[in-house]
């Protein structure tokens, strides 16, 4: 794909929106050490604005002290953080949810009555009159501990199962949706004078423009627009966009640097990520809607119930790569002009040249560069290579080779020689070796950056499976091989 000049300086998108990063917390987070050693490069990259996504890393208190994981950040924590953010000069964007992806909350016993389904923990039920309680004291426990912000995002995205119990059936989708988010904002502008309530677009983006144009939401929040396909346009029409423009009067964008391709991805694929990010800048080229700010997303785990995907230090090339495109202030600049940029943000070596292209293919051409990271991104590549020869080894054995089959092993009937052959020419004992090696390795590079249970987490879900496949084919060669007498064919 040929990418052409771009424009940044553009009617609606200027020096003055904000660069905003978002931070997953509720995947893998982070010890504050490590982002702290991060805040002043993202700061020099051109974020002026951090969107914190707790989840279950806040430190509720009260009755909503079991919302919080076991090992949550503190009330210390989060201050310390947040005075760092300060002194980058960086505007910090609490977001609690609020409607739907609740399930941190609505999965416990003593929340479970305020599900909109009794089976499914993702949403709450607007028509129940104690949520608004529930919702407000969450807020009021996240205020509490940000005193100072000026926006608040309320989530709101992706509620799925909304107008699904009996309480609410009787009711319109939209209608039911509106009234809730209007009662929410209504709240938040009330109690926190000078607070701006946000919400993710994916809800409204189904309504109709005139419904968009009167609802009284259009004077009480400001829309976070996310989209991250390569194509802006394929998943957000432009009579959607001119509506927002012409109701709302300020709009929020988003791309994404990580979690946005596969729930169970590994590294990001910075190519999708970058062409969605100048989708996005051609998109608003010209657009006289007033965009306060570009996020670029940066998702741990789709949902709280989801695996882990990117680490946030494996992400860094992605995210660095996105700043270095969205932040600069010049009028007009290249994509080989981002590139180094990119290049020098990252520390890499004067003599390495990479694009798009020989990144999509080889994605160590960044392993000699010194970004905050670069360890675990080189474990994670090493870790790609094992699970890729592992993959091999397991389809060899049991589908290309013909003595390892499942007829083989539902009959016990096989060649031990065979077996044991290719067992050993596929280097079996040998990946086994590589794999313990690895785990130990990797477990000791990744404390730098996450507390043991998030290690433990990665591990289990990563490293495990590769432990259990290897287990089993040396079992079932073991058993196959014990056998020395056979019977006649056929087979039963």
């Amino acid at each position: 794909m040929h990418l052409v000049w771009y424009f940044l300086c553009v009617l609606g998108f200027t020096s003055k929106s904000f660069r905003v990063v978002h931070l997953d917390l509720k995947g893998a987070p982070p010890r504050l050490g490590y982002l702290r050693q991060l805040l002043p490069l993202l700061a020099a990259q051109g974020c002026d604005a951090l969107l914190i996504e707790y989840e279950d890393m806040f430190p509720y208190t009260g009755r909503l002290a079991n919302a919080s994981a076991l090992n949550a950040y503190t009330r210390k924590d989060v201050k310390r953080l947040l005075s760092w953010a300060h002194d980058m000069g960086m505007e910090v964007i609490p977001l609690v949810q609020t409607f739907g992806h609740l399930e941190y909350v609505l999965k416990l016993e003593e929340f479970r009555h305020y599900r909109e389904l009794p089976s499914f923990p993702q949403e709450v039920c607007p028509s129940n009159e104690d949520t608004m309680s529930l919702i407000e004291e969450m807020i009021e426990q996240m205020m509490s501990l940000h005193p100072d912000a000026k926006y608040l995002h309320l989530g709101c995205d992706e509620v799925f199962h909304i107008a699904a119990c009996s309480k609410c059936t009787q009711r319109h989708l939209s209608k039911i949706y509106a009234r809730y988010v209007i009662q929410l904002a209504e709240l938040v502008r009330k109690k926190y004078p000078g607070v701006t309530p946000i919400i993710w677009d994916d809800m409204m983006r189904q309504w109709s423009p005139q419904y968009i144009s009167s609802s009284p939401l259009t004077s009480l929040i400001e829309p976070m627009v996310w989209v991250y396909a390569e194509d802006v346009s394929k998943l957000l029409p432009h009579y959607i966009w001119h509506w927002y423009g012409k109701t709302f009067k300020k709009v929020w964008i988003a791309g994404a640097y990580k979690g946005a391709t596969l729930p169970t991805s590994v590294v990001p694929d910075i190519e999708v990520h970058f062409k969605n990010q100048i989708s996005w800048l051609n998109y608003i080229d010209n657009t006289p809607v007033q965009i306060k700010g570009f996020v670029l997303t940066g998702w741990s785990r789709y949902d709280h119930f989801a695996v882990l995907c990117e680490l946030l230090p494996v992400s860094i090339p992605s995210l660095f790569l996105g700043l270095s495109l969205i932040s600069r202030k010049h009028k007009h600049i290249t994509q080989t002009e981002v590139f180094n940029i990119w290049h020098s943000s990252m520390r890499c070596s004067p003599s390495l040249k990479f694009d798009l292209h020989n990144l999509k293919f080889e994605p160590r051409y960044l392993s000699s560069c010194n970004f905050p990271g670069i360890e675990i991104y080189n474990a994670i590549l090493q870790y790609l290579t094992i699970k890729s020869n592992i993959e091999a080894l397991d389809i060899s054995l049991t589908e290309k080779k013909g003595w390892m089959t499942k007829y083989n092993v539902d009959h016990n009937y096989t060649s031990p020689w065979r077996i044991l052959e290719d067992y050993r020419s596929l280097n079996a004992h040998q990946l086994q070796q590589e794999l313990g090696h690895f785990k130990n390795s990797t477990e000791l590079k990744l404390s730098k950056y996450f507390d043991q249970f998030s290690i433990n987490e990665w591990i289990e879900q990563k490293i495990f499976p590769l432990e259990f496949k290897l287990h089993n084919l040396r079992k079932t060669m073991e058993n196959l091989i014990r056998r020395d007498v056979w019977p006649r064919r056929p087979l039963r």
